[in-house]
């Protein structure tokens, strides 16, 4: 067996196990903060609904500049399952563009999906 036959495989399994760690790497996804209202019992129609409607209907209400309609809670469904709303409004606060929602709110939208997002 020839160096060259030897050297490029091992090479190549070398660079494979290196990377192989950083691409299951969670460390660096963002976690959403424990929720600070303990014992709090929160429902979309109680007490979310409000909250969309009153920050996010405005681009997200099925005619406005923003994807999707989360007029109801059918139309936020997949986003929620997916994590862009815990993503964007209570991690990364990109939600609602230009800011202007309190940061209770954005507790109680944080909460209310680490609770399951009940309807």
């Amino acid at each position: 067996m020839s160096i060259k036959t030897f050297l490029l495989p091992a090479l190549l399994m070398a660079g494979a196990l290196l990377t192989w760690p950083a691409c299951n790497n969670d460390d660096d996804d963002p976690e959403a903060p424990a929720c600070n209202l303990p014992g709090a019992t929160l429902t979309y129609s109680t007490n979310i609904k409000n909250i969309i409607d009153t920050y996010c209907i405005s681009c997200h209400g099925g005619l406005g500049p923003g994807p999707d309609d989360y007029r109801t809670y059918e139309g936020m469904k997949s986003h929620l399952d997916e994590g862009h709303v815990l993503e964007n409004v209570v991690i990364n606060k990109t939600m609602p563009e230009g800011g202007g929602m309190p940061q209770a709110a954005r507790d109680s939208i944080n909460c209310w999906i680490q609770a399951g997002y009940p309807k």
